[in-house]
């Protein structure tokens, strides 16, 4: 994967990305609002699973293309915030729990003895969905990325898991529901809204230096 050297980029990279989620959804949207009937109906069920494919993808490509961007800055682990130390401690940590080789363990132990001032390495695949992106798991990928829970997130906590999780998956698992074209655009903005707020989160905190301890904008 390409790295991503300067705020700029991951502007790029973001956009990018998100560019296609936002023409798909509109494209769904047409196609509910062109149907009529049954055609209405099944069109709307598919667009709440295409609404919540976007809402985990959007989210996790996001949240990894961030920590790419702080990990190509080279910076050591002493310099990172608490929220991506810890990040890099828990890559290091898996390791070590999955090693039987004493050798691993002493070497894990000297790190955290002398290691701080060494280039910081982070894993994207840290930022999880469990392929079943609830209130509760978006909380965590927050934390995860230092980023502050914005009263908003809180507010649609019940939304996010009632409106959009529990339908997508009885939908998923071949179950009825109805669901009215009124009710499904009152969703896509609810949740397009998260997600913008979410991306505007991430630019403002690479742009800021929030990734690091002592942010940029406070040295």
């Amino acid at each position: 994967m390409a790295k991503i050297r300067s705020v700029e980029a991951l502007d790029d990279a973001i956009s990018t990305e998100v560019a296609w989620r936002k023409q798909e959804l509109t494209t769904t949207l047409k196609v509910i609002q062109q149907s009529t009937g049954n055609a209405r109906r099944a069109n709307i069920r598919s667009g709440v699973v295409i609404l919540y494919a976007h809402w985990e993808g959007w989210v996790k490509v996001v949240a990894q293309l961030y920590i790419r961007y702080v990990n190509t800055q080279r910076n050591s682990y002493e310099k990172l915030s608490d929220a991506f130390l810890g990040n890099a401690l828990k890559t290091r940590m898996d390791a070590v729990a999955m090693a039987a080789r004493p050798l691993t363990h002493n070497e894990f132990a000297s790190f955290v003895r002398s290691g701080l001032a060494e280039r910081a390495s982070l894993s994207e695949s840290l930022v999880r969905s469990e392929s079943n992106l609830s209130s509760s798991v978006f909380f965590e990928i927050l934390e995860r990325l230092g980023l502050e829970r914005n009263q908003l997130y809180s507010l649609r906590a019940n939304m996010i898991d009632q409106e959009l999780v529990h339908r997508r998956n009885t939908i998923a698992h071949g179950q009825h529901l109805e669901l009215g074209l009124d009710e499904f655009q009152g969703l896509r903005t609810k949740t397009m809204e998260l997600l913008e707020l979410f991306t505007d989160q991430v630019r403002n905190a690479a742009s800021t230096g929030d990734y690091l301890a002592q942010p940029a904008n406070q040295a």
